[in-house]
């Protein structure tokens, strides 16, 4: 299980400011998603650095720029973090991830970026929607990193959002 990766805990405590008193919410969410995608790829598939960059940002942008239409600015944050830093990873692949996170049917053009929308769908639902994940390992999880009213959280904001955008009230949904 991975339960701290030097680069979530750099990105994270950089955007601690913005993040404010959701920091432990969204950082248990985001060792959630890390360990579940673990458990549905194969770790031939992925690199964990760049699962690393991709978890940490794939939400931000909803605390960076105040919005619940964040995958833009979660992609340019993350770009900006990996050209910053030099890293040498997939700023693709980061890309694929965090752009295609909610999509709601398979995304077939990176195992990684597969793996991880199903990774969060497992955590949004509460484990509900398991993607074969077992509910010991679920739990297991869970336990390391509790919801911290995360799910209070998203749910509040996707009502606050349809109020404010009635006819766009998901825009970070993908077909």
């Amino acid at each position: 299980m991975t339960e701290n990766h030097p680069l979530i805990e750099d990105i994270l405590d950089q955007h601690r400011p913005a993040l404010g008193h959701h920091y432990d919410k969204y950082r248990h969410h985001v060792y959630r998603v890390v360990n579940f995608t673990e458990l549905l790829c194969d770790k031939a598939e992925h690199d964990s650095d760049t699962l690393a960059v991709a978890a940490a940002f794939h939400d931000i942008g909803i605390w960076t720029s105040g919005t619940f239409d964040y995958l833009a600015p979660s992609v340019a944050l993350a770009k900006e973090y990996i050209a910053g830093k030099q890293l040498s990873l997939s700023e693709e692949t980061v890309e694929q991830i965090i752009s295609n996170h909610h999509k709601v049917t398979t995304y077939q053009d990176n195992k990684l970026a597969e793996a991880f929308r199903k990774a969060d769908l497992v955590d949004l639902s509460l484990g509900i929607i398991s993607h074969g994940v077992s509910g010991k390992e679920i739990a297991g999880i869970y336990d390391t990193f509790p919801g911290e009213w995360f799910h209070r959280f998203i749910l509040g904001e996707i009502f606050k959002n349809a109020l404010r955008h009635p006819l766009n009230p998901l825009p970070v949904m993908k077909w």
